[in-house]
């Protein structure tokens, strides 16, 4: 059996304890770490059992007879994760992975306290929602979605060890470099996050929540969705990636500026030329 870690069980990392689970149970041992216990709880009530707290034996154990760590945190808390393991005593052969959706920062950490000692790959699935957390976790979360990969240390196989896990999760494989990855997401992932809190916010304020529940129809409905997801990593992601989303939204800023002075010189031609687009 390959002994697989999960480090942490929100709505990402959770999905994928269960799909390994559901899928490939007799290829893989799971054991996570989380840092909530109550979490850990709903996890071994899904017959999750092999699980505990960070600063553990449990969690000493688990990491240094891993073949494959997945870690399933916030951005910014990789780097500590990454020190965690270079400290402790691995197996020779372990493969690092993660599912961050920015990955230059992660690769260059990687680079730096993993050296060419600890292999590293590189992942993002494209299966979010605005949900969080383990009561949100899917085994079904990375059915016919996107896996991306992008960056990694060591040898070429390693990819495919870690691509075998998302296939067999029936997750569709693409490869992109990561400053690329970083930029395209600032626009496809990041910017619309920024938009969609800032729809929800303005309107709140300026109409009050009552009338934003009453009035609220399917267009604002959809567009605002995504302002109910985790604020905690939300601004952690954009901090990830602030420089790639600080051009889009100076981009975002161009367009708006333009449609208001349109606006103002009372222009449906040039309106109908800002707002003319065909989706791919």
């Amino acid at each position: 059996m390959i002994n697989v870690v999960i480090y942490g069980l929100g709505h990402i990392g959770g999905s994928l304890a269960l799909g390994v689970k559901k899928y490939c149970k007799n290829l893989y041992e799971i054991s996570y770490i989380d840092k909530d216990k109550k979490t850990i709880g709903k996890a071994k009530n899904k017959k999750l059992t092999n699980g505990d707290l960070p600063g553990t034996a449990f969690e000493k154990f688990s990491i240094s007879s891993a073949d494959i760590i997945f870690i399933c945190i916030d951005p910014s808390k990789i780097q500590s994760v990454f020190k965690k393991i270079k400290n402790l005593k691995t197996k020779k052969n372990l493969i690092v992975t993660d599912v961050a959706s920015t990955k230059e920062n992660v690769l260059a950490d990687a680079k730096s306290i993993f050296g060419k000692e600890i292999a590293f790959v590189g992942g993002h699935p494209i299966a979010g929602t605005e949900n969080s957390g383990f009561d949100y976790a899917d085994p079904n979360l990375f059915k016919g979605k996107i896996f991306i990969q992008s960056g990694s240390i060591g040898l070429k196989k390693n990819i495919s060890t870690v691509l075998n896990i998302w296939k067999k999760l029936n997750s569709n494989i693409v490869k992109i470099k990561p400053k690329e990855h970083d930029k395209v997401f600032s626009y496809l992932s990041h910017l619309p996050h920024a938009l969609s809190f800032c729809l929800n916010k303005v309107a709140v304020k300026r109409l009050g929540a009552k009338r934003v529940k009453v009035f609220g129809g399917t267009s604002y409905m959809d567009y605002s969705r995504i302002s109910s997801s985790s604020e905690n990593l939300w601004s952690d992601i954009f901090l990830s990636n602030k420089d790639n989303l600080a051009s889009s939204i100076d981009d975002s800023i161009d367009f708006l500026k333009n449609l208001k002075l349109a606006l103002k010189k009372h222009s449906q031609s040039k309106i109908s030329k800002l707002i003319k687009s065909r989706r791919p």
